[in-house]
């Protein structure tokens, strides 16, 4: 089948394309993670199953490997996001939580802390999202873009911490401004 125009040709490099799915995944987390619920589990899935193989298993000499298993088990993730919601939605928040706090300290502690602080966040996601699941959702879809979009800036964890906070920030007024209008059209 032809097509009535032509399409432009693109040429990425595999660095450039990274780049540019992670911009995209930043930019609709930040500002619709809590409607894109299914995304938040993806990217978390993906993130924490990245961190795993990259510091746990000896596959650095495979470059497709370490992106295989991630990919695979972020759509696992959502897959299991739409359908077994209740338990997926707690374990994501300890994932969330886990990837968080070891995002957050690991520029600033050294061994074995950071690890730690991965612990330590777990805990603390999972009983956010069991009890305050949509402002929750908000909070840590809104940390979890500004953190991706981050991820490729070279800078001093200073300011890379001070930049996530102020797109958490803006996510987090964007997303809550969106929940108030959605009240008010099902209220009409």
């Amino acid at each position: 089948m032809e097509l009535p125009f032509q399409l432009p040709e693109v040429h990425m490099t595999p660095a450039q394309l990274n780049f540019a799915a992670g911009v995209a995944v930043g930019v609709a987390l930040l500002l619709w993670g809590r409607r894109l619920y299914w995304l938040f589990f993806a990217t978390i899935g993906f993130l924490v199953a990245s961190l795993f193989t990259k510091w746990a298993l000896p596959i650095e000499n495979v470059e497709w490997w370490w992106r295989l298993v991630p990919l695979a088990v972020g759509i696992v993730g959502a897959f299991l996001s739409i359908f077994l919601q209740k338990i997926v939605i707690r374990l994501g928040g300890l994932l969330t939580g886990a990837y968080l706090g070891f995002f957050l300290s690991e520029p600033f502690l050294q061994d074995p802390w950071p690890w730690v602080s991965l612990a330590g966040g777990a805990v603390v996601g999972f009983f956010i999202i069991f009890y305050l699941f949509n402002g929750a959702l908000v909070l840590l879809s809104s940390l979890l873009g500004a953190m991706v979009l981050l991820e490729p800036m070279d800078a001093k964890p200073e300011i890379r911490l001070a930049v996530v906070g102020a797109l958490m920030l803006v996510g987090c007024a964007y997303q809550s401004r969106n929940k108030a209008k959605d009240k008010k059209k099902k209220n009409r």
